[in-house]
């Protein structure tokens, strides 16, 4: 008879708009339910998203913990109770809040943990709140990295760089943090690019033939959002397309009207079929000014976008310069304009790298390749 597959939960802090959040989708659509069947729960409360609608459908267990904070017993009690209840083998957890909750379950329970970790700690970020809020935070990631380097069985960085700006902020072993890329279903980016493209000048007004370049990004802090308005008027004649929703959307909008570019930037919003949008565009674009691995420059690649993106965390680990893409320095609208200026000029280079960017996406970055480096983890310690 085979093995019982290894139950496992995937522990985020919530299910909301994010790309750790959204990574739970490909890996539930990918996974080997011979050898996983896969629970995922939310630390905070299910608020029915897209992400959380879309587990359903695909008849995955959701669990609310429902903690309001990291002291809630009562929540954490619950927890206990479903690792148990349902027999749980390995708990991967996502984000601050799940992690620290990981490494307490495994020394609660002896069920083994790993914590991905996505973004820097919080002593390396820029935060425009008060200083109540930046000492609370960086107090909440030591305990996370005390917590995890003590119970966990190991930590997964997204990049190598995110790994190395980690163990120079002390707290975790090296030999405990280990890198595994994120990976993509490949297959959802390769669509006809004519019939794509002839649906995005018809929905979003755009002049048939006109470049058009794509962002998709959360509209928040740090995504360089601003830069990526200013580099407009920068580059006469092509099109903005921005996909994505956020804290400061109604801002960036209010931006591109009262700077006059307006008319050459379309709002898509958030949009659950960034897959349908990709391949009708020129370009991708990402002008953010910190990032670990954003998986969205691997939904570009496999949709054919030469990508040009600001030289920051691990973004080099995934565009490489002259055969992908172009990297430009963070927050230089004049260089990401010249580097726009310069491929669109050569139609030549875009399809050579477009080429390139797909292959690269197909050999490094499946979801394949993703779920066999988890799936190691997991078994080893199952």
């Amino acid at each position: 008879m085979p093995p019982a597959p290894i139950r496992l939960l995937w522990l985020l802090d919530t299910l909301g708009i994010g790309g750790a959040e959204g990574l739970a989708i490909p890996f539930a659509r990918s996974l080997d339910r011979s050898r996983f069947q896969l629970y995922v729960g939310c630390h905070g409360k299910l608020e029915d998203s897209a992400v959380e609608r879309e587990l359903r459908r695909l008849g995955v267990p959701l669990l609310e913990v429902g903690a309001r904070n990291l002291r809630d017993r009562a929540a954490f009690r619950r927890l206990v109770e479903f690792v148990k209840r349902e027999k749980i083998d390995v708990v991967h957890a996502h984000l601050t809040y799940s992690a620290v909750w990981s490494a307490l379950l495994s020394r609660s329970t002896s069920i083994p943990s790993f914590a991905s970790l996505h973004v820097a700690p919080a002593a390396t970020r820029e935060f425009r709140k008060t200083l109540r809020f930046r000492l609370a935070t960086d107090l909440r990631d030591r305990l996370m990295r005390f917590l995890l380097n003590r119970w966990s069985n190991g930590v997964i960085t997204v990049s190598e760089a995110l790994r190395q700006t980690y163990l120079e902020a002390g707290g975790l072993r090296p030999e405990k943090v280990q890198v595994v890329h994120n990976g993509i279903e490949l297959g959802r980016f390769q669509r006809d690019r004519a019939e794509t493209r002839a649906r995005l000048e018809r929905d979003f007004d755009i002049p048939g033939g006109a470049p058009i370049l794509v962002t998709v990004s959360v509209l928040r802090p740090a995504k360089g959002i601003e830069v990526l308005l200013d580099t407009v008027q920068r580059v006469p004649g092509a099109y903005f397309l921005i996909v994505g929703g956020g804290p400061k959307e109604e801002e960036f909008r209010q931006l591109a009207a009262t700077s006059g570019v307006g008319e050459r930037v379309r709002w898509a919003g958030f949009r659950t079929d960034v897959d349908a949008l990709l391949a009708g565009c020129d370009l991708f674009v990402h002008p953010s000014l910190a990032d670990a691995f954003p998986t969205v420059l691997l939904e570009a690649m496999a949709a054919g976008l030469p990508v040009i993106a600001s030289r920051v965390g691990g973004i080099p680990e995934i565009v490489v310069p002259g055969v992908t893409g172009e990297l430009v320095p963070p927050g230089d609208p004049a260089a990401l304009a010249s580097a726009i200026d310069k491929l669109l000029a050569d139609r030549a280079a875009m399809a050579r790298m477009s080429e390139e960017a797909r292959q690269r996406a197909q050999r490094e970055f499946s979801a394949e390749a993703w779920l066999a480096r988890l799936g190691k983890l997991y078994e080893e310690v199952a």
